[in-house]
């Protein structure tokens, strides 16, 4: 492991090195005896490695360690990612200045994993730099720093796949992640010293600018993230993620624009209703949120909205028909999420697969007035009535006469489904005092979402149809009027797991002859 070290260095390693064995028994740095050295740590280092633990080592105290060593800076900062490191500072005053980089791998093959280190020592960025957080291979990595400073040097991670890079802030310069791995912003723990006083602020994101390439993801799962710009370069399947569905849950305020593409997913999450007495769900609290000062560009991008847990982390929250969740705002919205146009029913993923029922509901993009945002409402019965209400609209005018409608048989309406169902759609009229149906149509939608509705004349429609078009040609007088009305009927019937049966929407709408 030190020679996969040393080689990924390469010549920023200066001379003065130090590297951790723990043979002194004790998790302090300060005892001589646990470097290899003999000599404890102390100002200005080429390297500092905390390598693969040796034979010698006879348990997990080997791979624990107190920093209190006071100012260090360091060029190179090494980690075995196999060993399964823990190292917090003593005092908010021990942390580490870094110049080159911080390298975070291992040389052995899977071992079944996952694989957790710790290193709570804040870092302080003296340089622009790159980072290699390659992980172990074949392996779910985590590796979770204490808070990450230095607003004036940009900085590079690269992450790869399955490695996840926790940290409470990265209050870096330019900030460019790069790779298919993920950066976590996990609010204050990790960099709680020994001694009890917390050495980061509230969570905070290279003020500017973060920019998501080669698939990295960035999830903000801490609540009041404060940010400057997000960028998703272009095709980059990345992933920017807003809390992690357990109430309380994330909120982000970007400071800057946000740019989504095509290839790129928004994540959210819905918790749990408005507690009793408050009409709307609290943000950051019931559910997360995105709030983007500048433009937040949608691009195609795809929105998975799920349904999290309640802050009792036991169920998934029954929530509340009818209310509604701003997912985000902005001073500006342009585009649309992937698939999901203004007014379009979502079903909700499920927190817990084996859950009886999901949730749905219906997404609106609010561009009228400031600021701009996103909603999600709870889809209720008058929700789904609008949506079936939707399915009875008038047909397209080239289908708006009898001979339209003769000569394709009937129109193609979408039906937007409320939940798992069947839609049941009927046209019927009254002549000489009987009713006479003259277009049907059925839809069974296994989720929430858009369906193709065909609506097809029946054999009495087709008849009458052309039966009172050709009078109405020949001007004949059966065919005094010039249109026919007819009773539109339609009614939703959810599936075994959800709600009862939607009472049926009727409206009146009339058929040209001519």
């Amino acid at each position: 492991m030190a020679a996969f070290l040393l080689a990924l260095a390469g010549p920023a390693a200066a001379a003065t090195q130090a590297s951790w064995n723990g043979a002194a028994g004790t998790a302090t740095w300060s005892t001589a005896g646990n470097w290899s050295t003999g000599t404890a740590p102390a100002g200005e280092l080429g390297q500092l490695t905390l390598p693969a633990v040796g034979p010698g080592c006879g348990d997990w105290g080997c791979a624990y360690g107190v920093d209190d060593t006071g100012a260090l800076t360091v060029g190179t900062l090494a980690l075995d990612a196999a060993a399964g490191y823990l190292v917090r500072p003593l005092a908010p005053a021990d942390r580490i200045t870094l110049l080159h980089g911080l390298l975070f791998g291992s040389s052995v093959a899977a071992s079944g994993g996952p694989l957790d280190t710790t290193f709570a020592v804040p870092l302080a960025l003296g340089a622009g730099q790159r980072w290699n957080v390659s992980g172990v291979p074949g392996t779910p990595t985590a590796l979770q720093l204490g808070a990450v400073t230095g607003a004036s040097y940009p900085l590079t991670v690269a992450l790869a796949s399955g490695v996840t890079l926790g940290t409470p802030e990265m209050d870096t310069g330019p900030l460019t992640l790069v790779g298919a791995g993920t950066l976590q912003l996990t609010g204050t723990g990790a960099a709680q010293p020994a001694d009890g006083v917390a050495s980061s602020p509230p969570p905070l994101l290279s003020r500017h600018g973060t920019r998501l390439e080669d698939g990295a993801s960035l999830e903000l799962s801490s609540g009041g993230t404060v940010a400057g710009p997000i960028t998703v370069a272009p095709g980059s399947p990345s992933m920017l993620a807003i809390g992690d569905g357990v109430a309380p849950d994330g909120t982000a305020v970007v400071n800057g624009s946000v740019v989504l593409r095509a290839s790129s997913t928004l994540s959210l999450w819905i918790d749990q209703p408005a507690p009793a007495g408050l009409h709307r769900p609290r943000p950051g609290t019931d559910y997360s949120q995105l709030i983007v000062l500048g433009s937040l560009d949608l691009n195609g991008a795809t929105l998975a909205l799920t349904q999290g847990y309640t802050d009792s982390q036991v169920a998934c929250a029954a929530l509340e028909p009818g209310q509604t969740y701003t997912l985000a705002e902005a001073a500006r919205l342009t585009g649309t999420f992937a698939g999901i146009a203004n007014g379009q029913a979502v079903g909700l993923g499920a927190c817990d697969p084996l859950a009886a029922t999901t949730a749905a509901v219906v997404v609106r993009y609010n561009t009228a007035t400031r600021p701009q945002s996103i909603t999600a409402t709870v889809i209720g019965d008058a929700q789904a009535r609008a949506l079936v209400a939707q399915a009875l609209a008038p047909p397209p005018p080239a289908a708006a006469s009898a001979l339209g409608l003769l000569r394709a048989g009937g129109y193609t309406e979408t039906f937007d489904a409320p939940a798992a169902g069947t839609l049941a759609l009927s046209w019927a009229t009254r002549v000489h005092g009987r009713l006479l149906t003259i277009a049907r149509a059925s839809n069974s939608a296994g989720q929430a979402g858009p369906r193709r509705l065909p609506i097809r004349l029946t054999l009495t429609g087709t008849r009458l149809l052309r039966f009172l078009a050709r009078a109405a040609q020949r001007r004949r007088p059966t065919a005094r009027v010039a249109a026919l009305t007819v009773t539109a009927s339609a009614s939703f019937t959810p599936g075994a797991m959800s709600s009862p049966t939607l009472a049926p929407v009727t409206i009146h709408r009339t058929i040209r002859l001519g």
